[in-house]
C-alpha cells in the first residue's frame, strides 16, 4: 500500500478463506497493532486469544448456533428452512477459517475517582456511569480491532468482525477458559481471501462530514 488511506478504503470484510496456515510471527503482528490502539484511560481493556484448533472452533460453532436456534424457536413456524440455513452459515462462517481470533473486553477504571464517587452518590451504576461517559470501554475494543483488521488487510489477509456470535458469549468464554466478567465481544475470522470482494458504495462527504 502507498498510504494510509489506500489501506484503510481497500479493506474488505472476507467470508470465505485459503486452508492456508497463518504463521504465528503473523498473528503476533496483528495483536501488536490491536493493542497500540488508544483506550479510554489507558485502561488497554482488552484481551485477545488466537485460536487454530479445529476442535475449539467446532465446539464454538456449535454453541452459536444452538443458542441461535433457541432465539429463533421462538417463532420458527413462520420461517423458512432456506433462512435457517442461511442464518446459522451467516454466523457460523468462522470455524471455516485457518485462525479465529476472539475478542474480551476487561474492566475500564475512569482515572478521577472523585467524579466517579460524586455520580455513584446521584444513584449511578457502573453501567449507568459507564454510558454516560461514551462507553469509552467498547470504544477502546473497538479501535482495537479497527487497528487489528487494518495489519491484517496490510499483510495480505482477508477478515471479518463478526459480533452475531455474541449470543453465545457466556458459552464462548467457557470453551475458552475466560473469566465471565471478561465479557466477549467479537470473534474475527482471518486467513488468505478465497475470493476477490466486490467495491462497496460509500455515502458522499457530505453526508457525514461538515466543517462550521
Amino acid at each position: 500500500m502507498n498510504n494510509f488511506l489506500e489501506l484503510a478504503s481497500s479493506r474488505r470484510s472476507i467470508r470465505k478463506f485459503e486452508d492456508t496456515i497463518v504463521p504465528a510471527e503473523d498473528v503476533e503482528y496483528f495483536i501488536k497493532a490491536a493493542v497500540n490502539a488508544p483506550s479510554g484511560c489507558n485502561s488497554q481493556c482488552w484481551r485477545f486469544v488466537a485460536i487454530r484448533d479445529r476442535d475449539i472452533m467446532e465446539r464454538i460453532e456449535e454453541a452459536v448456533i444452538k443458542k441461535l436456534e433457541q432465539i429463533l424457536e421462538f417463532n420458527k413456524k413462520e420461517l423458512t428452512e432456506s433462512y435457517l440455513a442461511s442464518k446459522r452459515k451467516m454466523v457460523s462462517f468462522f470455524a471455516k477459517a485457518p485462525l479465529v481470533i476472539a475478542v474480551f473486553m476487561t474492566n475500564a477504571n475512569y482515572y478521577d475517582k472523585v467524579l466517579i464517587a460524586s455520580l455513584k452518590e446521584q444513584g449511578y451504576d457502573d453501567e449507568g456511569i459507564m454510558k454516560l461517559l461514551g462507553n469509552f470501554d467498547i470504544l477502546s475494543v473497538g479501535a482495537a480491532i479497527q487497528n487489528m483488521l487494518l495489519a491484517i488487510h496490510e499483510k495480505g489477509y482477508g477478515a471479518c468482525w463478526m459480533n452475531d456470535p455474541a449470543i453465545a458469549g457466556l458459552e464462548i468464554n467457557e470453551i475458552l477458559g475466560i473469566p465471565p466478567e471478561q465479557k466477549f465481544i467479537s470473534l474475527i475470522p482471518v486467513g488468505v481471501p478465497a475470493y476477490t470482494p466486490k467495491s462497496k458504495k460509500m455515502k458522499e462527504m457530505s453526508e457525514v462530514f461538515s466543517i462550521i
